[in-house]
């Protein structure tokens, strides 16, 4: 049995180029997720600094603070939480479901699900915590949104493809 999913041609080049966005989409939110994120917990940990003349990834920090959050400006033990979970489980669960829909693998539908569930979980979370809050540490809401809303799109588009195209991923008995 190979642990590769099974489709006539009609039907596989219709989809295939909405699974490959996918999973670009995918390879890019684990590259914009973990490194970031992983700089972050180093942060936390104070193995390395965020402002400008520091390194490349110390500014983008900074550039990020000054132009939409501020709550990253100290080491916040829920936000140094979240990191952690974006860089040691959300960012290699990207990678894992951009991987499994470019190889069209019969493993990514639960992979890919529970990517997509854990994430939509997370953004809404994220969101409504912040908008009940009055959104009190955003300094600019277009970069807010702009860096938020392609978490809270990416799942919906990743569940709602799996569901609809269950049986493409179902093992041939």
């Amino acid at each position: 049995m190979s642990g590769e999913a099974t489709v006539p041609t009609s039907r596989r080049s219709g989809r295939r180029g909405w699974f490959a966005f996918l999973a670009v989409y995918s390879f890019i939110l684990a590259v914009i997720t973990a490194i970031p994120q992983f700089y972050y917990v180093l942060f936390g940990l104070h193995l390395v600094a965020i402002g400008p003349n520091t390194n490349p990834l110390g500014e983008v920090w900074y550039w990020y603070i000054l132009s939409g959050d501020n709550s990253y400006q100290h080491v916040d033990p829920g936000i140094l939480a979240g990191a952690v979970e974006d860089a040691f489980l959300l960012g290699p669960l990207y990678f894992a479901t951009g991987l499994g829909l470019a190889r069209n693998s019969r493993w990514v539908y639960p992979v890919g699900l529970i990517t997509g569930a854990m994430i939509l979980y997370a953004i809404i979370g994220f969101f409504l915590g912040d908008i009940f809050a009055g959104l009190n540490t955003v300094t600019n809401g277009v970069s807010y949104w702009a860096s938020n809303l392609p978490y809270l799109v990416y799942p919906m588009l990743l569940l709602a493809t799996l569901l609809v195209n269950r049986k493409r991923f179902t093992a041939k008995v």
